[in-house]
């Protein structure tokens, strides 16, 4: 009963809230409203400026209330309860339809099936890695090379987090670095809830630098058209450059527990655990981790060279080869690759195992309710609330456009799936973008997105899956203690980001 009563008090909050932001504002005829009033008018079709405007700002906004309102709803269950959010999500997607809100060949075309294949596609070889391996084999090196000391051993954690996000995905960092962190725990026999939340930070941290980290980062690379190469020079750094400051903040805030951790982690106990585990390792067992080391960096370089890939291609084939599209097949050549040192019988296994099938669907969700937004006309409204704030006259303050873009998306991915909140924002995202022709908008939700979901324990999908190791574990993590190294850290990485918005951007 009381889930029930929850459910009850969002669906009437967030209907009310959305009836009154969509029928208390309208669309005015400015310069401004004017450009988001024509905006909106190529979404719906061949309408007049003053058809269109009738349309958003008066007969549409039932049609508004209810495809804003199911979308915050969903929202707000995943938060209540994460086994509601599908039956949410499936049932919002029937009443934009039969409700007459959204036609379904539109809800359809909403969806980005290039991300959709291209997870897909990445699950299923990060689960063939892990059959191979390859990153246990990484997490133990790590140690190895820590030589004892805990502020090494802080270092090369961090890195490995980082570079594990960025290279494959955030789950599957947080999964093997997990198991790192636990295995230190077995030898120490000492706490280790700070190397824990350290691992997550770096995680999401990382999973910002390339668009494989993190759907968000694939979501808006495919959404906004931003390649490879531009994640190499507008996050790939600004990654780096706040994970450096996160580590150099984490040696005042535990001084006392890496002292006390120096005398529990010796070098003798981190080469016998290494012993351990390659001691039954045969000669072919050896040349597999080998192998598999081979795809993951095979997978790394063709990702970085996709660009130029693509063109090669397009120069062979005689006709043009979309660097998303393409993107899109890269983890199917790996896998078939692979199958040199798996049986192609389990192929189907991987497939199901590996790929987060009921995430897919609810991404697919998303996406349709996502885009009812932009064709109900609710995220022109939003839009054009957000470009007056930061207008000023005919201008438009970029600066602050993108740091409140910045801060609210930090904000609300810190208390909410990160990635519902990227979908929510990115059709008003759209129609800045091509109002203004610049992608720096994208860019600041991306960093938010994923640096915001540092601040809390249910901020990010790999925070959720810490915890749930660390309850298996018998490990508690409350927010308080999770809050006492997260806030500042994560604070000044949003800081660095607005900075970097504002000179690189």
């Amino acid at each position: 009963m009381r889930l029930a009563y929850k459910v009850f008090l969002l669906a009437v909050a967030t209907f009310l809230a959305s009836y009154l932001l969509m029928s208390l504002f309208t669309v005015p005829h400015t310069k401004l409203g004017d450009e988001v009033i024509k905006f909106w008018c190529g979404i719906r079709g061949n309408y007049t400026l003053t058809t269109c405007e009738e349309m958003l700002n008066y007969s549409n906004v039932y049609h508004q209330v209810l495809s804003l309102g199911l979308f915050l709803l969903v929202v707000g269950l995943t938060v209540i309860s994460t086994k509601l959010r599908y039956s949410a999500a499936f049932l919002s997607i029937a009443l934009l339809v039969f409700a007459g809100v959204v036609p379904p060949q539109e809800l359809i075309s909403g969806v980005e099936w290039r991300l959709i294949f291209f997870l897909i596609g990445s699950m299923t070889f990060a689960y063939i890695l892990r059959k191979l391996r390859v990153f246990e084999h990484i997490a133990i090196k790590i140690l190895s090379l820590s030589t004892g000391s805990p502020y090494l051993l802080i270092i090369f954690l961090s890195l490995f987090a980082w570079f594990l996000a960025l290279a494959v995905d955030e789950v599957t960092s947080i999964v093997y670095v997990m198991m790192l962190v636990l295995d230190i725990r077995k030898i120490t026999r000492y706490d280790v809830k700070p190397l824990i939340i350290l691992a997550v930070l770096a995680t999401n941290t990382g999973s910002m630098a390339l668009p494989v980290g993190n759907p968000i980062g694939i979501y808006v690379s495919y959404e906004a058209q931003l390649t490879v190469t531009e994640f190499l020079s507008r996050a790939l750094p600004l990654s780096l450059i706040t994970l450096l400051s996160m580590i150099s903040l984490t040696y005042p805030l535990l001084r006392n527990y890496l002292k006390n951790l120096s005398s529990k982690l010796l070098r003798e106990d981190v080469e016998a655990m290494r012993t351990r585990l390659y001691a039954d390792l045969t000669l072919r067992e050896r040349r597999v981790i080998r192998f598999g080391i081979f795809l993951l960096a095979g997978f790394l370089i063709v990702i970085a060279l996709n660009g130029p890939l693509s063109e090669l291609i397009s120069s062979v084939g005689g006709f043009y080869v979309d660097p998303h599209s393409l993107l899109s097949f890269t983890p199917y050549i790996f896998i078939v690759l692979s199958l040199t040192q798996v049986r192609a019988e389990e192929l189907e296994i991987f497939i199901t195992r590996g790929v987060e099938w009921p995430s897919i669907l609810f991404f697919i969700a998303l996406f349709m309710l996502g885009h009812s937004l932009l064709w109900s006309g609710a995220a022109s409204k939003i839009a054009y609330l957000s470009l007056s704030v930061v207008a000023s006259g005919s201008s438009i303050n970029y600066g602050l456009l993108n740091t409140i873009f910045l801060l609210l998306s930090t904000i609300l991915s810190s208390v909410l799936d990160n990635l519902s909140v990227i979908v929510a924002m990115t059709p008003v995202a759209k129609i800045v973008n091509g109002l203004t022709n610049s992608k720096s908008v994208f860019w600041v939700l991306l960093y938010g997105g994923t640096l915001g979901g540092n601040y809390t324990p249910i901020g990010s999908t790999a925070n959720i899956v810490a915890l749930g190791m660390c309850d298996k574990a018998r490990i508690y993590l409350d927010w308080s203690y999770w809050l006492k190294i997260a806030f500042l850290t994560t604070t000044l990485q949003v800081i660095i980001s607005l900075l970097w918005s504002y000179l690189i951007l």
